[in-house]
């Protein structure tokens, strides 16, 4: 296993952190959208949707992949021997 293999394996690490965070993102936007449409049907304009947006935190798996994609990613490069 060399110095490459860290690298893409950390590089998948990041990337899938990424995607799972952009797809929760994307799922809870659609659901503050739908808040706010059932809102204006309602005529309840004075009332604010909840909803909660998701953050870096709120699924463990995301910065836990993110922490594990730079520790790999950064340990498959190569050190400079004097």
């Amino acid at each position: 296993m060399g110095n490459d293999f860290y690298r893409k394996l950390g590089a998948s690490f990041l990337i899938s952190a990424g995607v799972i965070y952009a797809i929760e993102r994307v799922g809870s936007l659609i659901a503050r959208s739908y808040e706010i449409a059932a809102l204006y049907e309602a005529n309840m304009f004075n009332a604010l949707p909840e909803t909660h947006i998701t953050s870096f935190f709120d699924n463990i798996f995301v910065p836990i992949l993110a922490f594990l994609g730079m520790i790999l990613f950064v340990y498959g490069f190569p050190k400079k021997i004097k």
